[in-house]
């Protein structure tokens, strides 16, 4: 089965909480995808960051400038 991404919860300290169609829950911590590029910039505000969104049949995450991401890296991504 494939990942999906069932829900999202925007918490403190540029996290989301992620929850998967196959009943997993991670909380991925998003700051160290933060940068001083143009695409990853606009997530340092955190207002900017509060306005993430969900694809569509939970394939993915992603803001309004197209920074995304699908849902098999974070499925996979290690967190602390």
């Amino acid at each position: 089965m494939l990942p999906q991404i069932s829900n999202i919860e925007v918490l403190d300290n540029y996290r989301i909480k992620l929850k998967f169609n196959d009943g997993i829950t991670k909380v991925v911590d998003f700051q160290r995808f933060i940068g001083n590029d143009p695409l990853t910039k606009p997530l340092a505000d955190k207002e900017y960051f509060k306005k993430v969104k969900l694809y569509d049949r939970g394939r993915g995450i992603y803001w309004e400038n197209g920074y995304d991401f699908c849902p098999d890296y974070l499925h996979e991504l290690e967190t602390s």
